[in-house]
C-alpha cells in the first residue's frame, strides 16, 4: 500500500492552462480520505501552490508540500517551515553574474517574492503563470541577501527553450559541480544549492512520518523529477514527459491534459 504520493505540479498535476481537472480533485480527495499523504512537489514557492492545496483539500495537519525543488518543506495547515536551505549571498551574486555573462533573463526567488531587474518576455507572455505571482522589479545589487526576508532559494534563467538548451552548454563545468542545475519546464533553467533535490526532500518527509521507500509513489514529467521518480517505490512519468524522463520511471500514465495523475492514483491506490 502506498502511503505517500509526491506529485509535481506544472506539466503533471495541472493542465497546460494551469488548471486542476475535476477528476483529479475528486480522486485526490478520495485517496486523502483513505489516509494517503498527497504531497505537491514543485519548483514553485509555497504561496503559489496554496490555491491548489486548498482546492485539493490538503490544508490538513501532517500534510506538507515540497517547494523550490526541495529547498523548502512546508506543513500545509500551520505553514510551519519544516526544512529550509537557501543560497548564500556570495552564491547568489555568482549566479547572477553567470546569468549576465550568458545574457539570459534572471529571476530570483525568496519565500514570498520573485525579484527581477526586468520582467522576462516569457513571463510576460504567460498570463496564466503571471497571475498571482508577487513579482517585484529591483536592482539585484541593492538587495541585502543577509536579511531573512531576502533569503534566496532559487535562481532561474528564463528564455525560449532553444536558447536555454544552447546557453546551458556554455555554463562552466564547475557550476554543475557546485550547484543543482535542472529544468521543470523547457523555458526555465533552475539553480539551487548543491544537494537540494525532490528525492532528498521526500526522504525527510519519510523519516518524519515513518514511511518506507516502497510505500512512496512519485508522479512527474520534468528533468527536476527524475531523481524522485527513480527513488520512489513506484515512479510514474506523464505521457507528456520526454523520453529522457520516462527512462527513470517504472510506468507511464496519460498526459496532464488527460487526467494522468487521477488515472495513476485510481489504478495503484484506489484500485479502480
Amino acid at each position: 500500500m502506498y502511503k505517500l504520493v509526491a506529485i509535481d505540479l506544472d506539466g503533471t498535476l495541472v493542465t497546460d492552462e494551469k488548471e486542476l481537472m475535476p477528476k483529479t480533485i475528486e480522486v485526490i480527495k478520495e485517496a486523502s480520505k483513505k489516509g494517503v499523504k498527497i504531497m505537491i512537489s514543485s519548483g514553485r514557492s509555497f504561496y503559489r501552490l496554496e490555491k491548489y492545496i486548498d482546492a485539493l483539500g490538503l490544508r490538513k495537519e501532517n500534510q506538507c508540500t515540497i517547494c523550490f525543488n526541495g529547498g523548502m518543506i512546508v506543513e500545509n495547515r500551520t505553514k510551519e517551515i519544516l526544512y529550509s536551505k537557501n543560497l548564500e549571498p556570495e552564491e547568489i551574486k555568482e549566479l547572477i553574474q553567470l546569468g549576465r555573462t550568458l545574457e539570459l533573463p534572471i529571476m530570483i526567488y525568496t519565500k514570498n517574492t520573485h525579484y527581477v531587474e526586468k520582467v522576462p518576455q516569457i513571463v510576460q507572455d504567460n498570463k496564466k503563470n503571471l497571475k498571482g505571482m508577487n513579482l517585484k522589479k529591483v536592482r539585484f545589487d541593492e538587495i541585502n541577501f543577509n536579511e531573512e526576508i531576502n533569503y534566496i532559494y532559487k535562481v532561474c534563467f528564463i528564455d525560449k527553450p532553444k536558447t536555454i538548451i544552447e546557453k546551458r552548454k556554455e555554463i562552466p563545468k564547475e557550476f554543475f559541480e557546485k550547484y543543482e542545475i535542472t529544468s521543470s519546464v523547457p523555458e526555465y533553467l533552475e539553480i539551487v544549492k548543491k544537494g537540494i533535490k525532490k528525492s532528498e526532500a521526500i526522504k525527510f518527509v519519510m523519516e518524519k512520518y515513518h514511511i518506507k521507500q516502497e510505500e512512496v509513489m512519485a508522479i512527474g514529467d520534468g528533468e527536476n523529477d527524475v531523481e524522485m521518480l527513480s527513488f520512489a517505490g513506484l515512479g510514474i512519468a506523464m505521457e507528456n514527459a520526454s523520453d529522457f524522463v520516462k527512462e527513470f520511471a517504472n510506468v507511464v500514465t496519460t498526459s496532464n491534459n488527460h487526467d494522468g495523475v487521477a488515472n495513476a492514483i485510481e489504478k495503484y491506490i484506489l484500485k479502480i
